[in-house]
């Protein structure tokens, strides 16, 4: 495993690259929580975003299943598709929590070129998204400034 130390931000704070559905910088509700986690773009970083989604919903197993699903596959898609997964790659999640629902924002750095990697079987992909949408009661996507985001929400 890379050594990750000093890697790892999380924060309770909004930031300047909070995720909204609509794109907007806005602060967090304001009757929740808000958390983020910055990680580097590493495949060891995807069971730390799993663990870190345990920790924050631990009290509620249902809402903590479903999202530790969907930040692994949100989490992937970054390291696979996206510029995170190349050196010096990061992956920001936000979770954001209120009374009313629990939203899930994985960020990555934008866009690269396709993949050409040969081993890859185009039918063993995709599937997570269809999980993810079937967990979440809205989902979504949107490009940012500074990359792509992927967002879930369920209502409680």
């Amino acid at each position: 495993m890379p050594d990750l130390d000093g890697a790892l931000v999380a924060s309770r704070a909004p930031t300047p690259r909070q995720a909204t559905a609509d794109g907007v910088n806005t602060e967090a509700h304001r009757d929740g929580h808000f958390w983020h986690v910055d990680v580097p773009g590493v495949t060891d970083a995807v069971p730390l975003l799993r663990r870190w989604v345990h920790l924050l919903l631990a009290d509620d197993a249902e809402l903590t299943e479903a999202f530790e699903l969907i930040v692994s596959e949100y989490g992937t898609n970054a390291l696979w598709h996206s510029a995170s997964g190349a050196p010096g790659g990061r992956i920001r999640v936000e979770l954001c929590i209120n009374r009313r629902q629990t939203r899930l924002t994985v960020l990555d750095d934008g866009p690269i070129p396709a993949r050409t990697d040969e081993d890859t079987d185009p039918a063993e992909h995709g599937r997570g998204l269809i999980l993810a949408d079937a967990y979440a009661d809205e989902t979504g996507q949107y490009d940012c400034v500074d990359g792509h985001a992927a967002w879930a929400l369920i209502n409680r």
